[in-house]
């Protein structure tokens, strides 16, 4: 597939993905606050996190620039570190749908190496606060749909275990592995073009000017 597949494929990886490994550095030194070994200071830490695509969802302005939304609770290791200054990455993989994949060559094992995977590169940019009533509405919608047991954590619920905000990923980079090298695309994304899809289609100034959007490709072993 060419450049602008891989990141069709991408987009659509993140749109169907649910979790993924998101990354982040422990501060250094740590804050006397911490309950972390001082030794992990300056460490990175990879937790897997909830994290639901709802840039389409959201009014004003209806903009989908393939930013993953989480809800992020403050006590969680992940979004103590973003607060306290770090960048964070997030991977992602179609790995457990191996099975419903065929091999890449005849006679090939089934492989999770062949499979496609992507991490994404960033930065923690929590919504406004208080989340305008509208947009508060779309969030609960598209992140529930995903992730109806977060409805106890959700923001300001009273009884709530832990206290949480709405966030998102603002993407500076891409990196993909679409599988095994001869075979797929493996490097650096366009992050214009990441940026410059939907679901139902692109500018003619965006990729290869077919005007695709990642609803008009397929991961392996997709179901239609």
């Amino acid at each position: 597939p060419s450049w602008f597949t891989s990141t069709l494929l991408a987009r659509r990886l993140l749109a169907l993905s649910t979790t993924g490994i998101a990354s982040t550095i422990f501060p250094s030194p740590l804050p006397s606050t911490s309950h972390a070994p001082p030794s992990v200071a300056g460490h990175s830490i990879s937790l897997t996190e909830y994290l639901a695509d709802c840039d389409a969802t959201l009014p004003n302005p209806p903009t989908e620039e393939g930013n993953p939304t989480f809800l992020a609770l403050r006590v969680a290791t992940t979004f103590r570190n973003t607060a306290s200054g770090s960048n964070i990455s997030l991977s992602l993989d179609w790995w457990s749908h191996i099975n419903d994949t065929a091999p890449v060559f005849p006679g090939f094992p089934l492989s999770q190496a062949g499979l496609p995977r992507a991490t994404l590169f960033g930065y923690i940019e929590p919504f406004e606060t208080p989340v305008p009533e509208e947009t508060e509405s779309a969030l609960k919608e598209c992140y529930l749909a995903k992730h109806p047991d977060a409805e106890v954590w959700l923001p300001g619920r009273e009884g709530a275990p832990h206290a949480s905000f709405w966030a998102r990923l603002v993407v500076t980079q891409v990196y993909w592995i679409g599988g095994f090298g001869g075979l797929q695309q493996i490097g650096w994304l366009n992050v214009t073009e990441w940026k410059g899809v939907s679901e139902t289609g692109s500018a003619v100034d965006i990729g290869d000017g077919s005007g695709r959007g990642w609803g008009d490709v397929r991961l392996p072993g997709e179901r239609e």
